[in-house]
């Protein structure tokens, strides 16, 4: 049979050329026919046999209706094969072994040397209907078994030649081999299976590897001895699922739907514009300031802020963590209207003390041990029981409020015993008020940072609740000063020192009257500038 488009006259076999593809546009690549690819080439020699040989391994992300367009693509290029005048080779799950039928034909072929083996096998190395190709075939089959060992070859030639024959000995590769066929090869593969597309690859037929899991994927790196096989790889290993055999539903994208992807990608892909709410995770970094700095960073948004940092899905917030004692001049005025320009609608306010009234005792606490192993806390047991009071908010929120229970514990910044360090934190932890939980709950960790402001002018030291609920706040990425006017101790008692930043100015002031302050609106004006500093 004369292969169409080829010319025999001078006895020489033409050459296979690979042409480059794209996980994008394989597909369609691979139904373009033999003058279409010569029109592409680089070579416009019609004697060539230009291929395709492409290994597509994993799945995408499964975000949205991304995993049905890929299995879509899948049935759709199957369906687009069949129906073309290419031959398709179909294999899934392997290719079986040899039958003893089928390996009778080698039963006279001598195995005492090397050399007269291959010389009896390649007569045998036959592609019906298919000169061209089969010539391909007999220079094809001297590269792959130049490296086998003489221990391995019989087994390894028995089992090409008879894989070649099956590929090709249908009537239907014989009526269509005309146009270029494709071997597509789905699922798990063994090095031998992928010597045997290398080969056919040789020979001048189109190769597809397909496989959802990435086991195999070092393998095809390592193999890749004819240096032809393009390797896409998408981001998700899995198991193998069959062959899809029908389409699924998917969503259609509007083109201004893309458009409006594709601007989001180019404002959100970099470190400089953020999607409301566009990380799940946060990292608290406390930073070392200036008094005076604290007013100016203090309504600053987290991202302009000096140190925060984008990891993945994780931000670093830099916040505050303040103690200022005493009155700056002795004038209380002024001190109460600096108070008041911290206030901002994320805030909350306390006076004197935090929500704790009092601690538990040891025998109160013994509830807790049930969700602790050793120094951690069960965070999915504790998640998952009836002490959870925040299953009503979101997975993110309740995974962070734990972690950050257990980064309390890990931090060393409470100086509490080993024993109730622990119950404690749990304690207060699940204890956090609704007023609080409202407001992480409007916390996006790229913008506007909430405050926790305490006014304490009492003699009485803070218990260990509230020194926990304070630590706890910080990790959680709240800005935090303690207002001391009167210089005495409060957090000190159970928060280390190198947890906060302690800042002294003015006076002591005692006997204070602390006003209720009522929480804006809206973020204050700062009285800045020269009219600011003339009419405060």
């Amino acid at each position: 049979m004369k292969f169409e488009g080829f010319s025999t006259a001078s006895g020489e076999t033409p050459p296979v050329a690979y042409l480059l593809t794209t996980a994008e546009t394989f597909p369609t690549d691979v139904l373009k026919t033999k003058s279409e690819r010569t029109l592409i080439s680089q070579n416009h020699n019609s004697e060539i046999i230009n291929v395709y040989f492409a290994a597509l391994i994993g799945a995408p992300v499964d975000n949205g209706d991304d995993y049905s367009v890929y299995r879509n693509m899948l049935f759709t290029l199957r369906d687009n094969l069949l129906k073309s005048p290419k031959c398709l080779i179909y294999i899934e799950n392997g290719m079986r072994d040899p039958t003893p039928e089928e390996t009778s034909i080698f039963a006279e072929i001598p195995q005492t040397d090397r050399e007269s083996m291959l010389a009896a096998f390649l007569p045998l190395v036959k592609i019906n209907g298919d000169p061209i190709r089969e010539k391909e075939a007999a220079s094809a089959f001297a590269k792959v078994t130049a490296d086998v060992p003489d221990n391995e070859l019989f087994d390894f030639c028995e089992k090409l030649i008879i894989r070649l024959s099956r590929c090709t000995r249908s009537n239907h590769y014989t009526t269509a081999c005309a146009e270029i066929p494709l071997i597509l090869f789905y699922g798990k593969i063994t090095k031998d299976e992928l010597i045997f597309l290398h080969f056919m690859s040789m020979t001048g037929m189109d190769v597809l590897y397909i496989s959802e899991n990435k086991a195999a994927e070092e393998m095809l790196k390592n193999n890749n001895f004819t240096g032809k096989m393009q390797l896409f790889s998408l981001p998700v290993s899995g198991e193998i699922p069959p062959f899809p055999d029908r389409l699924l539903k998917v969503k259609v994208a509007t083109d201004a739907y893309r458009a409006s992807k594709q601007l989001d990608e180019y404002l959100y892909g970099s470190d400089t514009f953020f999607r409301d709410f566009q990380f799940p995770k946060m990292q608290a970094l406390t930073l070392k300031t200036t008094l005076d700095e604290i007013d100016v960073l203090w309504h600053e948004q987290a991202k302009y802020r000096s140190g925060f940092k984008v990891d993945g899905d994780r931000v670093t917030v830099p916040n505050i963590f303040a103690k200022i004692s005493g009155v700056k001049g002795g004038d209380m005025d002024d001190y109460w209207d600096d108070i008041k320009m911290k206030l901002s609608p994320m805030t909350i306010q306390t006076r004197n003390t935090a929500s704790y009234k009092r601690d538990l005792d040891n025998s109160q606490l013994r509830i807790y041990q049930n969700y602790i192993t050793g120094e951690h806390i069960e965070i999915a047991k504790l998640k998952n029981s009836s002490l959870n009071k925040f299953q009503f908010l979101s997975e993110n929120i309740q995974n962070t409020i734990f972690e950050k229970m257990q980064e309390a514990a890990d931090s060393g910044f409470l100086k509490l015993g080993f024993a109730e360090l622990l119950p404690q934190i749990i304690h207060v932890g699940i204890n956090l008020d609704k007023n609080f939980l409202h407001l992480y709950q409007k916390y996006d960790f790229t913008k506007d940072i909430p405050k926790f402001i305490i006014i304490d002018a009492i003699e009485d030291t803070f218990s260990k609740s509230e020194c926990i609920q304070l630590v706890l706040c910080n990790l959680l990425g709240f800005d935090i000063i303690v207002y001391t006017p009167t210089g005495y101790r409060n957090l000190e008692t159970f928060v280390d020192d190198s947890a906060f930043e302690s800042y002294i100015q003015g006076e002591y002031k005692y006997k204070i009257s602390i006003p209720r302050f009522k929480i804006p609106n809206k973020i204050p004006e700062p009285k800045t500038g020269l009219f600011g500093k003339l009419f405060k």
